[in-house]
């Protein structure tokens, strides 16, 4: 809205209408004395006609200043007696019939100027909608098309080759890992339907972090092996339990890892950390990937937003890591899911060095206000939606 202001009463804009008032109403002036030798008519059409002209092209605003300057001018030049400022009866009202003629019409042509320019940013609108609707799905397809694959390969792999107790487990645990991959793509898509529709359930109660850490690990190893990262885990030991929803910390934390596992160019370093900082447990995510630009930070945690890659990595570039496929929910929701739990999450970035990020949780504490024993079984909470 301010910025619409702006274009509508800002210096510039302003001289815009003003000139193309002056211009029009000056062009009518010169008209009205050619044709005032030859003929003896009205000249209030040709000014209400510049008066229209000035609301098309240049607004309300130039449509009322076209008029001012209308006024003045029949007044002195045209209404008896002329070249005066004295006028009879007649002429005042003639001259009070014309200014509000001259009014109403630059408002309507105001008004149809403005419902015009609505329909045109609305269609602008729509088709960004659009746009953005059609990327959606076909990331979407194809975050789901990738798991699907490499499931239907492997199962291949142990229906038509002999393979040893070994390889069997192999297989299946990287099956195992692709599916809780899709699982979680689905149940970010229905916690964005969640959010949108006022809240996403939560039973927050007593977490293990060091087993949430370790099950991400187990998710997230084999996309980060096939690139050639180093997947580092650092779990700061006797770690106390934490106030969480397993399955929602879960997604949460698996999300910033892929982001940072694809974010990083093949052979980069990918570190997951878990430490305690006085009443809260932090959960670190560190890679030495492209980063993300000073002017992308502040917007990196938004729905379906996609940083551009830092000029300062155009051999990336060229290796095509640029096209990261994705369709920009992971962070979105992983702030969400944090944030529902009572945690925060922050991120620190510098271009071509790499990225890292940083959710804090709380300490879980029993019914004395002491830290519990995740080992309790405690019972959870009642959902939580916000």
């Amino acid at each position: 809205m301010r910025a619409r202001v702006a274009r509508i009463l800002g210096p510039r804009a302003c001289t815009w209408r003003s000139l193309v008032a002056v211009w029009t109403v000056a062009a009518a002036f010169g008209l009205t004395l050619v044709l005032s030798r030859y003929v003896e008519a009205d000249v209030a059409p040709i000014y209400l006609a510049a008066v229209m002209y000035c609301s098309w092209r240049g607004g309300l605003l130039a449509g009322l200043l076209a008029t001012a300057l209308s006024t003045v001018l029949r007044a002195f030049f045209f209404l008896p007696p002329a070249y005066s400022w004295s006028l009879e009866a007649r002429g005042i009202e003639e001259l009070v019939v014309f200014a509000l003629a001259a009014v109403i019409l630059s408002s309507l042509s105001a008004a149809r100027e403005e419902a015009l320019a609505r329909e045109q940013e609305a269609r602008r609108e729509a088709e960004a909608a659009n746009a953005v609707k059609d990327e959606f799905l076909a990331a979407a397809s194809h975050e789901l098309r990738t798991p699907l694959t490499t499931i239907k390969i492997l199962t291949r792999i142990l229906l038509r080759k002999d393979t040893t107790d070994a390889e069997r487990q192999e297989y299946l645990r990287d099956i195992a890992s692709e599916c809780d991959r899709q699982i979680d793509l689905v149940n970010n898509l229905l916690d964005l339907s969640r959010i949108r529709a006022g809240g996403v359930p939560l039973a927050p109660r007593s977490v293990d972090v060091a087993e949430v850490v370790r099950a991400c690990e187990k998710i997230e190893r084999v996309e980060a092996v096939e690139r050639g990262h180093e997947f580092v885990v650092e779990i700061e030991p006797d770690l106390p339990p934490i106030r969480a929803d397993h399955g929602a910390l879960r997604r949460a934390i698996c999300s910033i890892v892929e982001n940072a596992i694809k974010y990083t160019p093949g052979g980069g370093r990918i570190r997951v950390a878990a430490r305690r900082d006085g009443s809260r447990v932090a959960i670190e995510v560190e890679d030495n990937g492209r980063g993300i630009r000073p002017e992308d930070v502040p917007r990196v945690f938004d729905s379906f937003f996609r940083g551009r890659p830092p000029n300062v990595v155009a051999d990336a570039v060229e290796r095509g890591d640029a096209d990261v496929p994705g369709i920009g929910l992971g962070l979105y929701l992983a702030r969400v899911l944090v944030e529902g739990m009572g945690g925060s999450i922050e991120v620190r970035s510098e271009p071509g060095r790499g990225s890292y990020f940083t959710a804090w949780l709380p300490v879980w504490q029993d019914e004395s206000g002491s830290p519990g024993d995740s080992r309790r079984g405690t019972a959870p909470t009642p959902a939580l939606t916000w």
